[in-house]
């Protein structure tokens, strides 16, 4: 029997290298250096360091050297068992450290281009060496499961506090069509479910949600940077992030700890990190050719390493009808990112984005009309009807810009520190029911400014123009102390929002002239809103025993919303309200490694989430209650040779539930607002594993059981499918050709949970049952490491999605503005799965 792993100090937030090598080379040891250092390459072991530490065993000399020089060391307990190593002292490169250390034991030191440090028998030579631009040499080589947890669409490290899935690039670029967006790429993981009806990567995903929590009730983060809306934290997935502008992926399906930052964090954190700038100068283009009439094109140009640091630009356009009638898109993508190291233990990080997208926006059908016009059904052509598509039009325009650098202060002492902006713009138009199919629906009714009506045209289409803007600015700095107890993480997250939006009534028949209303102004709500976040926080990662970590943390969360409204959504009257919110947000958590390849952890926390913005569109907003939750999830994982399996358990104790119902407005219809729904209780099991069968075969699968209900009741809260599961299976030869073929289930749920009797009060009621739904993708492709002479990694690959066609009512949409006798709420809308699309991809590496 060999010992436990050790770990030296706290595990990266980066974990899917460490995933890896546990994986790859089973019962090895992890010394951790000091700080989470910066991504180091090869050439960075010529640099010298100071040195200090006894003569003493060799494994005590290798922990003792990963924290002075803050690179991590891995090896097994077996290859250093009863060794010695000298003492060093004195300015040493990390190499002929490693080279003193190691002389005459019969090991050898393999820097990964990563800044890893493999130790491993001097008769293997490089064979521990891995090229991050070869997946086919070395490390891959020596087990199935160190390939195979690559392929599969996430894997789950040892040493995770809560339960968390990693999706790694090679599973992105082999699996995910490059214009894709990001709901495309999370899509298989545990508890998820995201859908797109108007085709992957083809407009917004209507829906994403994380263990029954819809988007803006979980944390999003890129580069580790909250964003979201400012209304309600919502993000519109096809103005962010192409997949081929991602390196990895981390789901956390849990409150994290006091070092997670973000306004939603108690729903879970999807964590987005952009791709790493190669190490060698190329230039690549990519393209996509496939159903709907879909084109587009991709250029990246890496610079490789010169004096202002390793560069990437990527630029893309894509062009497509989609799936949906009527609802085209256009949109045009770009990413520069730049790292450069500063000085030996500093390194500068430049990144902005850029993303336009123009869409003409569905807004569901009902079932009427899917038996009518066909499954496919989005928007008609007649400039007759509100459904008309060229009435529709939207355009999105986003960017995201930081700087950020990271300095070893000390051997003791990291600091890093982000400065970012990120801004998103809606610019539309569209008819007051983008769903009607009826002209007895259309009319409209021009006021004089004093109220006074002036004309109806019964037979004209009523529309509004609408624009919804914000700029965030904001910093995060974090300090992380080494102690010889464990790590000291110190920090504050600070951003201020700047938001505005505005709408006017529109004659479309009329050429989209203004209507006044009744109040004597076309306009039916003009908005400034100013939003403040501080959240400043201590976190303590104990290690009172040998593989046992403790993480006690304390957060602080202040929230300022000043809305200043000219014209009220709702009221159309003025408003002028401020309110504050704060709380203080312990959390403790635990992971401990019981044998090699076996860990079990613990995690409670508390959450907040301010009210979103629709609680101040009433004439008196009066005292707000924050949405509160008390997080509770045990889990364990276990890592052998051949297969991994991890499984969690979950309960989510929701106080002050802010929900979606529907209403009855009045002159404007069914609309959407949100009601305080009291409590909910949110709890489930999950499972996530794979197995390698060998010749590069594998197989993955995960099951999720949830479960959200309010309190007192047996109402399921809307929107959240009592089972989520995925499976399938993955192939790579490790010389070319890979292939996998993987399935979604998504069990039963309803479309709405809450509505409003004519009192006004809240009634529970669940309404809208959507059956389970199955969908399987399907990839194949080649990589082709050289070709012609002056081309490599020229990758070709076709994508099916939804293979099997499958079409169902996979979700609800809301309900139709004009209401019947037969639908007194207006007739339901839903959404449908988008058709089996096929995909060619074309990626080509010069020179």
């Amino acid at each position: 029997m060999i010992r436990a792993p050790f770990i030296a100090s706290r595990p990266r937030r980066n974990l899917a290298l460490l995933l890896l090598t546990f994986s790859t080379l089973p019962n090895l040891a992890l010394a951790q250096g000091a700080a989470a250092p910066v991504t180091l390459s090869q050439s960075d072991a010529a640099k010298a360091l100071t040195v200090a530490q006894p003569a003493g065993t060799l494994e005590d000399a290798l922990t003792g050297l990963a924290r002075q020089s803050g690179r991590d060391i891995l090896f097994s307990s077996d290859q250093v068992r009863g060794k010695k190593a000298a003492a060093l002292k004195g300015r040493l490169t990390l190499e002929k450290a490693l080279e003193r250390l190691l002389g005459g034991s019969g090991l050898s030191a393999h820097i990964q281009p990563d800044g890893v440090v493999v130790i491993a028998s001097a008769a293997r030579g490089s064979n521990f060496q891995h090229d991050a631009h070869d997946e086919g040499s070395g490390q891959e080589r020596i087990t199935v499961i160190g390939r195979a947890e690559r392929l599969a669409p996430s894997t789950v490290p040892l040493t995770i506090t809560e339960p968390t899935s990693v999706i790694q690039k090679r599973f992105i670029t082999n699996n995910i069509v490059p214009l894709a967006s990001v709901d495309d790429i999370i899509k298989f993981q545990p508890s998820i479910w995201t859908q797109n009806p108007n085709g992957p990567g083809m407009g917004k995903a209507e829906t994403m949600s994380l263990r029954g929590f819809q988007d803006g009730q979980y944390n999003m983060l890129f580069d580790g940077i909250p964003f979201g809306n400012a209304s309600d934290l919502h993000h519109t997935t096809s103005s962010l992030f192409i997949s081929h502008f991602l390196g990895e992926v981390q789901v956390n399906r849990g409150p994290g700890t006091a070092s997670t930052i973000g306004n939603a964090t108690f729903g879970g954190t999807i964590g987005f990190q952009s791709r790493t700038p190669a190490s060698h100068f190329g230039v690549t283009p990519y393209g996509t050719y496939g159903s709907f009439n879909t084109r587009a094109g991709g250029l990246e140009i890496d610079s490789g390493k010169t004096r202002f640091g390793s560069m990437v630009l990527d630029l893309q356009h894509e062009e497509t009808d989609g799936y949906l009638t009527g609802s085209g898109e256009r949109r045009n993508n770009l990413l520069f990112k730049d790292v450069a190291k500063l000085g030996e233990n500093t390194t500068l990080t430049v990144l902005t984005t850029y993303n336009w997208e123009n869409q003409n926006t569905t807004q569901g059908a009902t079932l009427d009309q899917y038996r009518q016009y066909g499954k496919n059904y989005g928007l008609c052509s007649n400039p007759a009807l509100q459904c008309y598509s060229g009435y529709q039009p939207s355009t999105y325009t986003a960017d995201f810009d930081y700087i950020d650098i990271k300095s070893r202060l000390l051997n003791w002492l990291t600091i890093e520190n982000r400065l970012y902006t990120n801004g998103f713009e809606h610019d539309y138009t569209e008819s007051t029911d983008a769903s009607s199919d009826n002209a007895s629906a259309n009319g409209v009714t021009f006021y004089s400014a004093s109220g006074k009506k002036l004309a109806t045209y019964k037979n004209d289409v009523p529309g509004k123009y609408a624009d919804a803007k914000f700029r965030d600015y904001g910093d995060t700095l974090t300090f992380k102390a080494h102690t010889s107890q464990g790590d000291v993480l110190l920090g504050a997250w600070a951003d201020l929002q700047d938001d505005r939006r505005y709408t006017y009534a529109l004659d479309l028949t009329k050429g989209g002239i203004m209507v006044p209303g009744k109040n004597g102004s076309a306009y039916s709500y003009d908005i400034s809103d100013f939003n403040t976040t501080v959240q400043p926080y201590l976190e303590f990662d104990w290690k009172p025993l040998k593989n046992t970590v403790i993480k006690p943390g304390i957060k602080y969360s202040y929230f300022r919303r000043d809305y200043d409204a000219a014209i009220n959504k709702s009221t159309k009257v003025p408003l002028s309200a401020t309110q504050n919110f704060t709380s203080w947000q312990p959390s403790i958590s635990a992971n401990q490694i019981i044998l090699p390849g076996w860990s079990a952890y613990a995690q409670i926390a508390r959450g907040f989430l301010a009210p979103p913005m629709s609680v101040f569109q009433t004439q008196n907003v009066g005292s707000v209650r924050p949405e509160t939750t008390l997080n509770y999830q045990v889990g364990t994982v276990v890592q052998q040779k051949r297969w991994t399996l991890s499984f969690d358990a979950y309960y989510v104790n929701f106080s002050n539930f802010i929900a979606s119902a529907q209403i009855k407005v009045p002159d404007l219809g069914t609309q959407t607002t949100s009601v305080n729904s009291g409590g909910a209780i949110y709890k489930g099991l999950e499972v996530e594993g794979q197995y390698a069968i060998g010749h590069g075969v594998s197989l993955y699968g995960n099951y999720s059981v949830n479960d959200a209900q309010y309190k007192h009741s047996s109402v399921r809260v809307a929107a959240t499918p009592n089972v989520l599961a995925s499976f399938g299976v993955l192939y790579d030869d490790n010389k070319g050709p890979y292939a996998s073929l993987i399935g979604k289930f998504v069990g039963n749920h309803w479309g709405l949970d809450s509505t409003t009797n004519s009192a006004g009060n809240t009634v529970f009621a669940n309404q809208y049952r959507i059956g389970s739904t199955t969908t399987a993708d399907l990839a194949l492709g080649w990589h082709f490491k050289k070709l012609g002479g002056f081309m490599h990694d020229v990758t070709p690959s076709l994508k099916i999605s939804n293979l099997f066609n499958n079409r169902a009512v996979s979700d609800f949409a809301g309900n139709q503005s004009a209401t019947s006798a037969a639908y007194p709420d207006g007739a339901p809308l839903y959404w449908r799965l988008a058709g089996r699309s096929v995909f060619f991809n074309l990626t080509v590496t010069l020179p």
